[in-house]
């Protein structure tokens, strides 16, 4: 007789709504006919072992957590679409990764004797933006003079990513969520706030969605963002982004160009900015016209489509431990990585902690060691 495992059914339905799944997604994650799932979230059969794990896998669970009553309280931030579309709610896999990056927030939290305090901007309104983001990059050590010295768009990110860690924040990637679902997030909290940014982005796209929902932090918001300049916060937090990476003074300073698309690459080379950030930031001062920034919107678009098609039809992907790797970031896997040198943490909890499975976890730590921890991308 096959064993069954006595999953409780008020969790099950918790947990498959806090991620805003259908019963048919369980259902067919687990390999089961959709009546047959209904029946064991009513409590009417239950699950065989293997049928009982790969739900807990759909619904981002342990089994031991389906087993148990459901908590009182849900554990997915709250957050506020941004993205200006009138329809349509936020995918189950964004829903999963957003619980994730709390998650780990918390078992960072956990880990680590302190945190540094974090170091953020006063609220921000168009009135103000401009020095705001003047004042942050003085809280930051950064002269407006200050440009990163790294040529690579991967490295600059990492850059950016470690300076921010370094002040309090907490920075993740996602890895199968697309980029036309959301290209930053940020999660509010008087200490340690996230920023979880598409890893589907390109590099200098991610460093402007960061100081992006650096905005919403200082505005004390938890939100979605496709950075949509028709949405009037979320034209704010690109302002404050873009005075941020390109104080006025220094594009000012620059030699025009006639040229419009020429003067845009030459910001974006100088800064180490997508061309689209630093058409922003040219449009912000008057530089080009509003019909400059739309096309070459419109064209940017194009391009990185064609730039992931061309990803997609590519032979080979990155394997499974450099993305975990990627999305995690250094300054949590070093955590990680310490706890365990330190025989606070096993391999097994590492796992979870990771999630990953130990033969990818165990190269993830290879590599982290072996890199020095420098968390390249």
């Amino acid at each position: 007789m096959t064993a069954r495992v006595p999953v409780n059914p008020r969790t099950l339905v918790w947990a498959r709504t806090i991620l805003r799944l259908e019963p048919e997604d369980v259902a067919r994650a687990a390999n089961l006919a959709p009546e047959r799932y209904l029946e064991i979230e009513a409590g009417g059969a239950e699950p065989t072992l293997r049928q009982a794990r790969l739900i807990a896998k759909r619904l981002d669970r342990t089994l031991a957590f389906l087993l148990a009553p459901p908590p009182s309280e849900i554990d997915v931030a709250q957050t506020v679409d941004f993205r200006a579309r009138a329809t349509g709610s936020l995918p189950p896999a964004l829903y999963k990764q957003i619980r994730r990056a709390d998650a780990q927030r918390a078992a960072f939290l956990d880990l680590v004797d302190s945190v540094a305090e974090v170091v953020k901007p006063g609220a921000i309104d168009f009135d103000n933006v401009a020095s705001r983001a003047s004042e942050f990059r003085r809280a930051m050590g950064l002269r407006d003079g200050f440009r990163p010295s790294e040529s690579q768009a991967g490295a600059v990110f990492n850059f950016w990513r470690g300076q921010l860690e370094a002040k309090g924040y907490l920075v993740f990637q996602t890895t199968g969520v697309d980029h036309d679902v959301f290209r930053g997030l940020s999660i509010y909290h008087d200490e340690l706030p996230v920023i979880l940014v598409n890893g589907a982005d390109a590099a200098n796209g991610k460093v402007f969605s960061l100081f992006h929902e650096v905005a919403h932090i200082a505005n004390r918001t938890s939100g979605v963002c496709m950075l949509a300049e028709s949405v009037a916060i979320e034209a704010l937090a690109n302002r404050f982004a873009a005075n941020f990476l390109m104080p006025e003074a220094e594009v000012r300073a620059m030699r025009p160009s006639p040229d419009r698309r020429e003067l845009i690459r030459n910001v974006a080379g100088e800064f180490r900015v997508s061309q689209y950030a630093a058409a922003i930031r040219l449009r912000s001062l008057d530089l080009i016209d509003e019909e400059t920034l739309e096309l070459f919107r419109i064209e940017a678009e194009a391009d990185w489509a064609r730039a992931r098609q061309r990803l997609r039809d590519s032979e080979g992907f990155p394997p499974q431990w450099t993305l975990r790797t990627r999305d995690v970031g250094p300054t949590y896997l070093g955590a990680v990585v310490e706890a365990l040198d330190s025989d606070r943490l096993t391999y097994l909890d590492a796992t979870y902690l990771l999630n990953a499975r130990l033969g990818v976890v165990e190269h993830m730590i290879a590599d982290f060691r072996r890199s020095g921890g420098s968390g390249r991308e």
